[in-house]
């Protein structure tokens, strides 16, 4: 099993980079849709269903960018949702927390905040080793490719 590191300073010299690496971002990417219906399905469960909190949440648009040159190299899943004011805080609803209108009133410091599961996001993107898998076969037949010229 080859490492991204040794993949990418392999890459450099090769000739056939462009394809090799369309083909390692497809590779990469081939999980994903798994890994979407796995967040959704967590909202849907452990997220609070009054309100329409829970259904909101799961339509959040997740990506990936995965990331093959330099020091910083790897894949990062972002998921986003615009709301009504621009304003949704995924990254603090995935930590537990979630604010709320104070019996229906909506004007300043009539919000209180809410505890809530947290890891509805994290924890199925982390949980699935199919995406561990994924990234580790396209690494290797990258790294054959390369070694083959």
């Amino acid at each position: 099993m080859g490492s991204l590191d040794g993949l990418i300073r392999d890459l450099r010299g090769f000739e056939g980079r462009k394809e090799v690496l369309k083909h390692l971002r497809k590779e990469i990417r081939q999980p994903l849709p798994s890994v979407r219906a796995a967040i959704k399905r967590r909202a849907l469960d452990t997220l609070p269903r009054r309100g329409g909190l829970n259904v909101w949440v799961s339509r959040t648009k997740i990506t990936v960018q995965t990331k093959l040159a330099g020091r910083a190299a790897g894949v990062r899943m972002k998921g986003s949702r615009k709301s009504a004011k621009d304003k949704s805080d995924l990254k603090r609803l995935d930590a537990g927390k979630v604010r709320a209108p104070s019996w229906g009133r909506r004007g300043a410091g009539a919000w209180h905040t809410q505890q809530v599961e947290p890891g509805y996001f994290t924890k199925p993107a982390t949980e699935i080793d199919q995406w561990r898998a994924a990234a580790n076969k396209a690494v290797d037949e990258a790294l054959e490719v390369i070694r083959r010229g």
